[in-house]
């Protein structure tokens, strides 16, 4: 969880990734939290930069009790969020003939299901703010066949869709939802 201000005025921003997600996520996590290999320098960039020291906080996206926590800690520590990026994701290679049941529920739940949780934690919050956005890591795997990515091709496909279902409820209250799909 970061506090940050940006050049579009936002002042929260909530970013949820993991280790194993794309280079380009644990780039924003890591110059967002202050974690990983050139996580001190980023944060004093970071704290140069804005006058504010970048906070985290470890949350495991497979579990609810972990996702409202970190949303209240982020209320708590601030009042709202104005922007949530989902980016916790992972991968894998296997053949559908050799996935096991556990490969394909274990991409799922973190790349899909974690995504859906933490919108449908937020997206309350800032419903009834009538403000905010949230970005969604999909992938061209989403819509792009790959050997041996049948799992996290049909979360990321997932992702979209969940994107755009949310986007079209979230609308009307002034927030949206919206997806990058990096290759």
């Amino acid at each position: 969880v970061a506090h940050m201000q940006d050049q579009l005025g936002f002042e929260h921003l909530f970013e949820c990734g993991t280790e194993s997600g794309n280079q380009r996520g644990r780039q924003i996590g890591n110059e967002a939290h202050g974690v990983g290999q050139h996580g001190l320098r980023a944060a004093e960039k970071i704290e140069r930069e804005t006058g504010v020291r970048p906070g985290y906080q470890l949350c495991d996206v497979t579990q609810q009790a972990q996702v409202d926590a970190l949303v209240r800690a982020a209320l708590d520590a601030w009042g709202h969020v104005d922007v949530l990026v989902n980016n916790a994701g992972l991968g894998g290679y296997a053949k559908v003939v050799e996935m096991t049941d556990e490969q394909w529920s274990k991409v799922l739940d973190v790349t899909l299901t974690g995504t859906f949780r933490m919108t449908r934690a937020m997206l309350p919050h800032m419903i009834a703010r009538r403000a905010g956005a949230i970005v969604n890591n999909a992938s061209v795997l989403g819509w792009r066949a790959q050997e041996g990515q049948s799992h996290y091709a049909a979360a990321k496909a997932g992702v979209m869709a969940l994107t755009r279902c949310s986007a079209m409820e979230a609308a009307a209250h002034g927030v949206r939802v919206n997806a990058v799909s990096p290759s």
